[in-house]
């Protein structure tokens, strides 16, 4: 019925209001007076109405109007369906109107509005009274509230399907039975498993899936335990969907209700056919399983969306540092959440909720244990389930805590990463080695050619200088051309030999004087002769630690390589800068010696002269102590002089080292080895780890 035709029925109603509303006045019901059918009816806990024979409703009982918070003026005629839900009014008056037109009695469920302006669902139910002819003079009706009932009715529903979605993904077969033992209900893998379909499976089908040599007495078994309503356990060759045969243990417990009557059976089918083949091996795998799964903690959650309420097991509250028995919510479950982790776990959430996507709710995440602030991984999964409607009313899966498989993995990439750095660092320690050994083959092998150079360049230079010696005696002292000749022919020979001398000290075959020295004091010593050498450009700075050990060194050589070393400092400082020498007790490791060829590990005494300059590249710095070598121009530099120093170090027992880099300086740093002597100075400060 539309709008229009629904106000034409209402309008009726008003027109046959007037021969009707007398015979309203005398309301009875077989022998009983209207006045104690009103009693009657007004008492009753349902809302009672009376029309009479053309659907005109002429009385309410008090139950009506104190529901609908009416008065019987309002409600007369058609002004009940001012308390009607306008969306489904059409349709009641529509269905009102064909039991009327064919005195059928009427029912139906809809909404009434009650006095608090709340539509709740009624069941209404209509009775017509007829005369000795057959007309309907009177329709009776009420009006029974089951809100509860169809709560009841959902809440069931929900609970079959959470119970449907946790046996689907169950990892075994499960069936349910009613109290007559027929199959109602086996879960997804019972079908995937045999190839049976709903309708042969369900009653007692589920027995043709089972072998023909077993059908029979597995049907006994089970009927008898039904008939005794006793749990039950049983084993029979099950068949594949490919027509194969598999063991199975099939395993049942009776259901009852709160009143104790017999609902039925569930139970579970697990396949067991290689226990046959391998019993004992069986017996181990599930003694293993078992404690695997005890050990693997895995606990079940269940979310009800629409109301808001959280079901966690405590072995999914441990997984949130709560308590067992500590009441919780979804609150408990987003504010325990790891705030890196928060969104995207949220976003997951969500998605499973969603009626569009449906997703897999399968995530990792940290929580932050609320009353223990320890930090946990959990591995969530879980679906939603969505009503009619398409709206999520639930979401259920399982949660595992894996925090221990996270540190294991944690552990293994910090593993991999320190032994690819370890490998790293040998392959790069020896290469070190390696070019250090280079460095010292050369220098070895360049000491050793120009030792013999050295050594011929003497010789030939004594019988020069013989030579020049016996001349100048016998020249006449009135030639005083040839005298100037001759002078300049004996400076050249001598700068020869300063030169020889030299190239001696690099291959380490000059004469030394080694004695006792304190390096504290022959450093402080030439401190006023390196002012007036480095010149006022260049500020002197001495650093002289406290207490440094004795050392055997010829003076004259250590002072010359000193002065040495302070003379390059000073030319690699054009304009200005701060020259520093710095004396300190040292120790050379095996670690360090293990690097620097042939040094030998122990206690050494640093001497270190650094500069402001301008600095070397690491290629010119490993070629600094190569004789000839050198970086000024021609005529300002032979390149012997940091040779000499590094022939005097090596030749003393020591070691030498450059650090350089291009605008910031060098330092160069000399080892001289410690005096053992009786009677050497102790020191009084601790050694130290030197580089």
């Amino acid at each position: 019925m539309n709008q229009t035709s629904a106000a034409d029925f209402g309008a009726t109603f008003w027109r046959t209001g007037a021969r009707t509303a007398e015979a309203a006045t005398n309301l009875t019901a077989g022998d009983l007076d209207g006045q104690t059918f009103r009693l009657l009816a007004d008492n009753l806990p349902t809302l009672c109405w009376v029309a009479n024979g053309d659907g005109y409703i002429v009385w309410y009982n008090r139950r009506w109007h104190e529901y609908c918070g009416t008065t019987p003026a309002e409600m007369e005629g058609w002004g009940w369906q001012s308390v009607h839900d306008p969306a489904v009014l059409p349709e009641v008056l529509e269905a009102w109107q064909r039991s009327i037109a064919s005195g059928e009695p009427f029912e139906m469920v809809f909404p009434l509005r009650g006095a608090d302006g709340v539509f709740r669902p009624f069941l209404t139910r209509v009775c017509p009274l007829q005369d000795d002819a057959g007309r309907v003079i009177r329709w009776f009706g009420v009006n029974t509230e089951i809100s509860r009932q169809m709560q009841a009715e959902a809440a069931f529903r929900e609970s079959e399907a959470r119970f449907r979605n946790m046996a689907d993904h169950a990892p075994v077969m499960m069936w349910v039975t009613d109290a007559d033992g027929a199959c109602v209900y086996l879960n997804r893998s019972w079908y995937e498993f045999t190839g049976q379909t709903e309708a042969e499976a369900l009653g007692l089908g589920w027995l043709k899936a089972v072998h023909p040599d077993d059908e029979a007495e597995s049907g006994r078994i089970f009927l008898e335990a039904n008939a005794r309503r006793e749990p039950f356990r049983l084993e029979y060759r099950l068949r594949r969907a490919d027509g194969s045969y598999r063991l199975a243990i099939d395993a049942a417990a009776p259901r009852f209700d709160s009143d104790g009557a017999f609902l039925g059976y569930i139970g579970s089918v697990i396949d067991i056919e290689d226990r046959r083949e391998h019993e004992q091996a069986l017996r181990e795998t599930e003694e293993r399983l078992r404690l695997a799964t005890e050990a693997a903690e895995v606990g079940f959650w269940d979310v009800d969306v629409v109301n808001d309420v959280l079901i966690w097991p405590p072995i999914v509250k441990a997984m949130f540092g709560i308590s067992p028995d500590a009441p919780v919510s979804m609150q408990d479950f987003y504010e325990g959440l790891h705030p890196d982790d928060r969104e995207s776990t949220a976003a997951a959430f969500a998605a499973a909720c969603d009626p569009l996507e449906r997703a897999l709710y399968d995530v990792e995440y940290r929580t932050v244990g609320r009353e223990d602030g320890q930090v946990r991984w959990v591995a969530a999964k879980g679906r939603g389930i969505f009503d009619a409607q398409g709206r999520c009313v639930r979401v259920i899966g399982a949660a595992i805590d894996i925090t221990a498989r996270k540190k294991a993995d944690a552990e293994l990439r910090e593993l991999n990463e320190n032994l690819e750095r370890r490998v790293a660092e040998e392959v790069a320690e020896r290469e070190q080695v390696s070019e250090a050994l280079r460095q010292a083959q050369k220098m070895e092998t360049v000491g050793q050619l120009t030792g013999g150079i050295g050594h011929d360049f003497n010789n030939m230079l004594a019988v020069v200088m013989g030579s020049l010696d016996l001349l100048k005696r016998r020249l006449p002292p009135t030639d005083a051309r040839a005298v100037r000749y001759l002078d300049a022919a004996v400076e050249g020979a001598q700068r020869a030999a300063t030169l020889t001398q030299r190239l001696l000290a690099f291959s380490r075959q000059q004469p030394l004087r080694p004695e006792p020295l304190d390096t504290n004091k022959l450093v402080g010593g030439m401190s006023e002769f390196l002012h007036h050498s480095l010149g006022g450009s260049v500020r002197l700075e001495t650093v002289l630690a406290a207490g440094v050990w004795r050392i055997e060194a010829d003076r004259n050589q250590l002072e010359s390589a000193i002065l040495n070393l302070a003379v390059n400092a000073r030319d690699a400082m054009p304009e200005r800068g701060r020259l520093t020498i710095e004396t300190q007790n040292c120790h050379l490791d095996e670690r360090y010696v293990a690097q620097h060829i042939g040094v030998p590990p122990g206690q050494y005494v640093m001497i270190a002269v650094t500069d402001t300059g301008v600095g070397m590249s690491a290629e010119t710095a490993a070629k600094a102590f190569d004789p000839f070598f050198t970086t000024k121009s021609v005529g300002k530099g032979t390149g012997l002089g940091l040779s000499q120093v590094y022939g005097f170090v090596k030749q003393s027992g020591g070691h030498v080292k450059i650090y350089s880099e291009v605008g910031q300086g060098t330092t160069v740093k000399i080892y001289l080895p410690r005096s053992m002597a009786t009677g050497s100075f102790r020191p009084t400060a601790p050694n130290k780890l030197c580089g």
